[in-house]
């Protein structure tokens, strides 16, 4: 979940691999989650007004 956060912060919002991290370590939500049959999930969640103009 990290690493596709950190790639879709430097791809979509251009970020450089420090900025995307920091924003990470500040503003994205981790949980993890479990479906009946005992697998695992992990998911991040940033929301999006956190950038300027909310837009995206």
């Amino acid at each position: 979940a990290f690493r596709k956060m950190r790639k879709f912060l430097m791809t979509t919002k251009k970020l450089t691999e420090d900025e995307a991290i920091s924003l990470i370590s500040l503003g994205v939500d981790f949980g993890v989650t479990q479906v009946v049959d005992g697998n695992w999930g992990v998911h991040a969640v940033i929301r999006k007004d956190i950038f300027a103009g909310g837009d995206s």
